[in-house]
């Protein structure tokens, strides 16, 4: 599956249609999105290089048209690193004003979900408390505070 292009970035939610636009990832095998807002671009897999702040989930640093960027391992901080393969891509995500880049197994689609297929759920500590659901598949969306948390 070729790896979608984002030319521009659109609203995540379109308030007047209630839907919502995700970036969808897989990490193990489990299907999990950003709103598209939070994703500022996809590049193929890079090494990061060794940095003296690279520590659990963070891998090291990359070098992104002049900016050097911290990338963390989304696997690592879901307790199980990636493995690296051909699908392995990064995600430059924007949280906060700060650009990370973070390591997924492969990217899948962007997906436009209603307002009525997102559930809150309980979860204590985990990187998301809500989850779409797509058809009879469960997509968890991940928070990006908790995320920039484990940087």
């Amino acid at each position: 599956m070729s790896t979608p292009t984002i030319t521009h970035a659109t609203p995540a939610e379109d308030a007047s249609t209630g839907t919502l636009q995700l970036v969808v990832f897989s990490v193990h095998g489990e299907r999990y999105a950003l709103p598209i807002t939070a994703v500022r671009e996809i590049i193929r897999y890079i090494t990061p290089g060794a940095s003296g702040a690279a520590a659990g989930a963070v891998q090291g640093m990359i070098s992104l048209r002049g900016r050097v960027l911290p990338v963390m391992d989304l696997g690592a901080q879901l307790g199980n690193p990636c493995e690296i393969a051909e699908s392995t891509k990064i995600l430059v995500v924007d949280l906060d004003g700060r650009s990370i880049g973070m390591i997924v197994d492969a990217v899948e689609e962007v997906l436009y979900v209603d307002a009525e297929q997102i559930e809150t759920v309980d979860s204590d500590g985990a990187l998301s408390n809500t989850v779409a659901k797509v058809d009879d598949q469960l997509i968890v969306l991940l928070d990006a505070n908790r995320i920039r948390a484990g940087v």
